[in-house]
């Protein structure tokens, strides 16, 4: 999987798990940390997250 369809992967599953009043800009907040990852550690994230 390259970089953009793990932090997708990740950001989906943070939304379908989050709680009903989570801000959006929590989300675009998370999402510009997942973007300053490398890819070895989004990997190991998205299994925590999919697991």
């Amino acid at each position: 999987m390259d970089k953009d369809h793990l932090i997708d992967l990740i950001s989906n599953s943070l939304l379908y798990e989050g709680k009903d009043g989570e801000s959006t800009s929590n989300i675009v907040d998370f999402k510009n940390y997942l973007q300053r990852l490398n890819l070895d550690q989004l990997r190991t994230m998205s299994k925590e997250f999919i697991l």
